[in-house]
């Protein structure tokens, strides 16, 4: 077998082949991400013998890999596309610390050689729902990032708003702030104008006194006084833009369950609190469970998705174990949202919760523990192809 490693760029890449000895196959060269490029690359690789005879890595840098990856599978290559950590680790061993894309292209060659990697999904039916599933969380960081610029705001205008208001997330609140950006705009404010601001956004389940209350905190505002000018400006625009961000998360997701849904995702929804969507950002950020299938299947994918614990001694000092992190960011996020859901819903997870909650470990540590379960339970619906069954509670002896 022939191994091709290419280092991705964005208006060019470098390729370079070693045969299973890791000897020089075809020394490196420069290609173009145009037509002309790939036609030269595809010629090079008929010469060491075609997709018979030749397997192609390349590291997932940025998106400049998709289509090369897309081009070399419709001509039956086998591609690999590889973790940057695992090719920088090999490309670092060169001692004189000599570094560019061809030298680049060689170590990508000799990861694929010597093997141990798992390779990112392959191109198949999860490509659409995962560019979906790492849309909407791109989404929910900026609705996050809106909401703590609009509440930084409100600090100012209107201190004692989101106390009144019992919190910024809802219509109602949202509606009120917009209307009304500060204290100074609040306090001055006609109490029919608030009540019908107040009753609109609630669909009547606010009224007259509790617009009352929220005039009346304007009127006793630390912020009475202050030039708020530029908060009274910026506050109704945040607002917009989270409602915005709303409509485009609700869009998305309706997106993403109207596309085919992976099996491994309706597996996963049988757990209770799953929810519908977390089930189809995990399933499609794995890909095709079975590379992962063999010895540890869990512990595979926890490594991928960086859940796995990372740890850091030298000597008699040994520092504190943490997740690794070094993994698909979307996945390890969707495994966090679900296990905070599950354990709520599922007893069997919230004694796992529990059980290291009760030892005085922080909450995070032990949701830990809720996502390496999860990603347990998930690998045993996979290799038994059944659905989600809770263990029967145990029951204490009086």
């Amino acid at each position: 077998m022939i191994y091709v490693g290419v280092d991705i760029g964005k208006d060019r890449h470098a390729a370079a082949a070693v045969n299973e000895a890791g000897e020089s196959a075809m020394p490196p060269f420069y290609f173009t991400q145009d037509a002309g490029g790939f036609a030269a690359l595809f010629g090079a690789l008929e010469k060491l013998g075609g997709p018979g005879a030749v397997a192609v890595g390349m590291e997932a840098t940025g998106h400049y890999w998709k289509v090369l990856r897309h081009a070399l599978v419709k001509r039956g290559y086998r591609v690999d596309v590889i973790n940057p950590l695992i090719t920088s680790r090999e490309a670092s061993s060169d001692v004189r610390g000599r570094k560019s894309d061809k030298l680049d292209a060689i170590a990508i060659a000799n990861v694929m050689r010597k093997g141990g990697y798992s390779p990112a999904p392959a191109a198949g039916a999860t490509d659409a729902l995962r560019t979906l599933a790492r849309y909407r969380r791109t989404l929910v960081a900026r609705r996050s990032d809106a909401k703590n610029r609009l509440a930084a705001a409100l600090d100012v205008a209107f201190p004692e708003a989101a106390k009144t208001l019992g919190g910024l997330s809802g219509a109602a609140a949202m509606a009120a702030v917009r209307a009304f950006p500060s204290a100074r705009l609040a306090a001055k404010a006609d109490i029919r104008t608030v009540t019908s601001v107040f009753k609109k956004a609630s669909g009547g389940r606010l009224g007259r006194e509790d617009a009352k209350k929220f005039r009346e905190a304007a009127r006793h505002s630390l912020s009475l006084g202050m030039d708020t000018e530029g908060e009274e400006f910026v506050i109704p625009q945040t607002v917009d833009e989270i409602r915005a961000l709303d409509s485009q998360i609700d869009r998305v997701e309706r997106r993403m369950q109207e596309e085919p849904r992976p099996e491994l995702a309706a597996r996963l929804m049988s757990i209770k609190g799953a929810g519908r969507i977390q089930p189809l950002a995990i399933a499609a950020e794995i890909g095709d469970p079975a590379r992962f299938a063999g010895a540890d299947m869990a512990g595979k994918v926890l490594a991928y998705a960086g859940c796995d614990p990372r740890v850091r001694e030298s000597g008699k000092w040994k520092g504190r174990t943490k997740m690794s992190k070094r993994g698909s960011p979307t996945l390890r996020n969707a495994l966090y949202l679900m296990a905070t859901t599950v354990r709520l819903h599922t007893p069997h997870f919230n004694e796992i919760y529990k059980k290291h909650a009760d030892k005085g470990k922080h909450h995070n540590v032990a949701l830990s523990h809720v996502i390496r379960k999860i990603v347990d339970v998930m690998c045993g619906m996979y290799k038994t192809n059944t659905d989600f069954v809770p263990p029967k509670t145990k029951v204490k002896p009086c």
